[in-house]
């Protein structure tokens, strides 16, 4: 045990009570405690290495909510092993919501200054927390973001594009749409502010896409270090392996709406380098139905849905899309100005030409 029980209690109950005093708010190095928000579902195989890399943090002011989101196997019985072993894990039980449910409940929970989440199937190195909070700590940050590594089943690939730097104001939104940020919640650590106005999108998938940026612009400074302190698995067991109508307008509806936010911002509608970034990412997310609709059963299908993304898409593109755009993006656009079975057919077999005979190593993999 690190902590008696009741010394936690008291300890949480003293940083509340000091808390309200605008003095010593985010002030002594002690009362910076960390809540790290972990949903759980189906994750037996994984659970017990990302909870380890947890509890072994070199930063050790710690706690954890362990948020079991109603999981079917034994990682109930594995949270709470770990709530008896070590008195800095606190476990939740649910029924099944879904993952933003899970972490809002987290963010409900949390007696933290800063807040961090981890996915339950990843890890995190030793270190993490502490050279986030330092980096905060040094800059005057309200956000600190790592850089982090892809866990393939054999292989891993540090992810190049995070920096080492101080983004002011929207600086931060500019490096998110250039992915020097990544739209990601778990690489980062948060003020417990950023969150008052915030929350994850419940009964919803890509929930990182549409809150992530929402987090950035309640900030004023962003440090980020390009140091891969996040394990990131990747597994073909998500949403990119199969694909739902639901996921498909989930997909959609989080590009769309970064997109509607983002471009009505001033600084982003005098920067083209932003507003191209950006036009390509909602095109992205627009295509992507036509690269999976062709499986789905015709009845299952919501053709309001196809009509209103093909209208969209007529109405913002030229029919190939931007010069600039690879091909298969470019494709893909004019394919979506057509809602029926040739344009559905022609993107599908088009997306598995790419992702299977070029063998790309980093397929979009995407995870509930």
């Amino acid at each position: 045990m690190t902590r008696s029980s009741g010394t936690r209690i008291c300890l949480r109950a003293f940083r509340v009570v000091l808390g309200s005093f605008p003095f010593f708010e985010g002030g002594w190095g002690w009362w910076l405690m960390i809540s790290v928000i972990v949903p759980v579902y189906k994750v037996e195989p994984y659970l017990r290495q990302c909870l380890d890399s947890i509890l072994n943090q070199t930063y050790k002011d710690l706690e954890i909510l362990l948020i079991d989101d109603g999981s079917p196997d034994k990682c109930g019985e594995i949270c709470y092993e770990y709530g008896r072993k070590d008195d800095r894990v606190r476990v939740f039980h649910t029924e099944n919501k879904g993952l933003s449910a899970a972490r809002n409940l987290g963010l409900q929970k949390a007696s933290g200054e800063y807040i961090g989440f981890v996915d339950s199937d990843d890890w995190i190195e030793p270190d993490m927390y502490e050279v986030l909070l330092s980096r905060i700590k040094e800059t005057g940050a309200d956000i600190g973001v790592c850089g982090l590594k892809y866990e393939f089943t054999t292989t891993s690939e540090d992810a190049k594009d995070v920096v080492d730097r101080i983004f002011v104001g929207s600086e931060a939104i500019d490096a998110l749409v250039l992915n020097n940020l990544k739209d990601y919640a778990w690489n980062k650590l948060y003020h417990k502010n950023i969150w008052n106005t915030v929350s994850f999108p419940t009964g919803h998938v890509f929930e990182d896409v549409a809150t992530t940026y929402k987090a950035i612009l309640n900030a004023r400074t962003v440090v980020s270090t390009s140091k891969s302190l996040y394990h990131y698995r990747q597994r073909a067991v998500g949403i990119g392996a199969t694909q739902s109508m639901n996921n498909l307008i989930d997909f959609w509806a989080a590009y769309h709406h970064r997109y509607l936010d983002l471009s009505e911002l001033p600084k982003v509608r005098k920067d083209q380098v932003i507003t191209k970034k950006l036009q390509e990412q909602v095109a992205n997310g627009a295509v992507r139905t036509w690269w999976w609709i062709y499986k789905i059963p015709k009845k299952l299908r919501d053709q309001d849905y196809l009509n209103s993304v093909s209208a969209f898409v007529k109405n913002n593109f030229a029919p190939f899309g931007d010069s600039d755009w690879k091909a298969y993006l470019r494709i893909s656009v004019f394919l979506a100005r057509y809602v029926n079975e040739l344009s559905f057919a022609a993107g599908y077999y088009m997306n598995w030409f790419y992702r299977t005979v070029w063998k790309q190593k980093r397929a979009d993999v995407y995870r509930d």
